[in-house]
């Protein structure tokens, strides 16, 4: 989709997919199954909590509860049935804007009411006052994406004693979203899970392969589940009606996480390089775009508003410039001026991608 979706003549770094074959060790594990024609039933999904866990205490130093680990087929699946689950039509969830919008269509298409919270764009920050002020009687839950979609921010203690706080006065639940907890530049990545006592008892913890293994079309994912309420009512439901990934999302996904480190550790290494040659650039040659440096993700969060590309700089960028860049506006408040690029790909074609932003901006700029 990344690559046919606008045609061969736009370069391609909207959707957050990586330009690198996945490891080989789940190719392999894939081809394995397609050769043998082994695409019946499979209890396969019953490993995936205990490989979910011994994957996130590895890297994370965290061991999830595996009976308490829910496998549904992506992370916004395991959010739409918690939110779905655990509130009322008209209840509020707080996100902080920007924010990945398939959030944003998630809490509107359900009836739930959408209490936002935006970062301080100096820095892309948590308010914490901001938060506060924010709750009222009818917010039920915390939506917490670390590391952060589009900014790419990891949140640091403070910021997370500050959702902390508000969600025990306020007694919330909290869904963090952590499927990119694994491509960090620099700080590490802290599970909610380990941050804060006060999360014990009102937390949901969604993870994947799909962003660190560049697995998402195999569409698997876990939620580790620590809400009572939440745990009753799924227990109580038809396990059909919660769905199930497929056995090749299962091979693919426990595949990455058991036998797939070294290959992370390299892509990881890659992502860096890229993330510094975006910023180079950009500071030499169109240093009217803001950039500050992602903390983690693949993406890069555009700011153009000094230019003249108006406030879908994207759209201008696609029209004008043939390349394909993830609308700002699209990610809520804070989001009009910005946009988001994926910069995972290789040295040479982010050397293009850059080239057409550059050019474009400098057209613009000539004109206004």
């Amino acid at each position: 989709m990344k690559w046919s979706h606008y045609g061969d003549d736009v370069l391609a770094a909207w959707v957050a997919d990586m330009d690198y074959d996945p490891p080989p060790a789940v190719t392999a594990a894939l081809r394995g199954h397609l050769e043998r024609g082994d695409l019946g039933y499979g209890l396969m999904a019953a490993d995936l909590p205990d490989a979910y866990a011994a994957f996130q205490q590895r890297h994370h130093g965290w061991t999830p509860d595996p009976e308490r680990v829910r496998v549904f087929t992506s992370a916004l699946h395991g959010l739409e049935a918690a939110i779905w689950n655990t509130t009322e039509p008209g209840d509020g969830v707080v996100v902080f804007t920007p924010v990945y919008y398939p959030f944003l269509d998630a809490i509107r298409d359900s009836g739930r009411r959408l209490v936002d919270a935006p970062l301080d764009p100096d820095g892309w920050r948590i308010d914490a006052d901001r938060l506060d002020a924010a709750i009222d009687p009818t917010t039920r839950i915390i939506l917490f994406c670390n590391p952060h979609n589009p900014t790419g921010r990891v949140f640091d203690a403070d910021e997370v004693n500050a959702v902390a706080d508000v969600a025990e006065r306020h007694d919330l639940l909290v869904i963090t979203d952590e499927i990119w907890g694994e491509l960090t530049h620099g700080p590490l990545h802290r599970p909610l899970a380990t941050c804060d006592e006060r999360f014990a008892g009102r937390l949901v913890t969604l993870g994947s392969a799909s962003k660190s293994f560049n697995l998402a079309g195999l569409r698997c994912a876990v939620a580790h589940v620590d809400h009572s309420p939440l745990e009753r009512t799924l227990d109580s439901m038809s396990g059909h009606l919660q769905g199930a990934p497929s056995t090749l999302g299962v091979v693919g996904t426990l595949t990455a996480w058991t036998a797939c480190d070294d290959w992370l550790a390299a892509v990881r290494t890659e992502l860096t390089a890229r993330r510094d040659q975006l910023a180079r650039r950009l500071a030499a040659e169109a240093p009217t775009v803001g950039f500050v440096a992602p903390e983690a993700t693949y993406l890069g969060w555009l700011d153009f508003r000094t230019t003249g590309l108006g406030d879908d700089p994207a759209r201008a960028l696609l029209k004008q410039g043939g390349v394909a860049l993830s609308q700002g506006p699209k990610f809520g408040t804070g989001g009009p001026g910005f946009a988001r690029v994926n910069f995972a790909t290789t040295e040479e074609i982010l050397d293009h991608v850059i080239d057409r932003i550059v050019e474009t901006v400098a057209a613009a700029d000539t004109v206004t």
